[in-house]
């Protein structure tokens, strides 16, 4: 079983960090109470800004509580949960043994690890830590996303559970997808190894595909 600190909840609105232009994000989440319908785009009272966040491969963001004092010595009090606008504030769960297609029971629902979190320049605003961003990218704790194998409602006290663990042949971790989407992205042979995961999503692939066509054209 993996403790599941807090999950968390938001909606859009217009949110006071950014002096320079408009930010309207549910970046600010907080727990709910009782029960919540996961459907296959995600907890049903939650709300993404834009494309770019939610959709059937972002259904539900996670990020380890643990990853949060990596910031301590910025910030005078770290918050307790949903740090980075996470669904899942989960008291420890490393990058580096999380695999894609890992499945967990999480209530009634199933889910299954699909995607890497890409920090936006929203939450270096709120928390007003210039270099956040890259600090967390080359770091690869950058927490990550699961889609919804089946839908159902998940309790407020429910905690993470792994039923099924990814295929041996193509195993990939978030960790070492991280390392080559920020950190190694001239990497032939590893872009190669990436692309026969079968749970990575489309868009991901599409990504990994004009990284090997930029690397063998040069």
């Amino acid at each position: 079983m993996i403790k599941v600190y807090a999950i968390s909840t938001g909606k859009i609105k217009k949110l006071p960090y950014s002096k320079k232009k408009t930010m309207r994000s549910a970046l600010d989440k907080s727990p709910f109470k009782g029960q919540m319908w996961l459907s296959k785009l995600g907890f049903i009272e939650d709300e993404q800004a834009y494309e770019g966040h939610g959709g059937p491969h972002k259904a539900v963001c996670c990020f380890s509580k643990s990853n949060y004092t990596m910031y301590k010595d910025e910030l005078s009090e770290l918050p307790d949960y949903a740090m980075f606008g996470e669904n899942l504030t989960v008291e420890h769960l490393d990058e580096s043994n999380v695999y894609f297609g890992n499945q967990y029971q999480l209530g009634e629902a199933i889910i299954e690890v699909s995607e890497i979190r890409e920090p936006c320049w929203k939450i270096q605003a709120k928390y007003d830590i210039p270099n956040l961003i890259k600090r967390m990218s080359q770091s690869g704790k950058t927490g990550f996303y699961f889609r919804v194998i089946k839908e159902g409602y998940v309790n407020d006290n429910d905690n993470l559970e792994l039923i099924k663990k990814a295929d041996n042949t193509t195993l990939l971790s978030v960790q070492d997808l991280n390392e080559l989407y920020y950190n190694d992205r001239k990497n032939l042979k590893q872009i190669n190894y990436a692309l026969q995961n079968p749970y990575l999503s489309p868009s991901r692939l599409e990504q990994l595909h004009k990284m090997k066509a930029r690397v063998e054209t040069e």
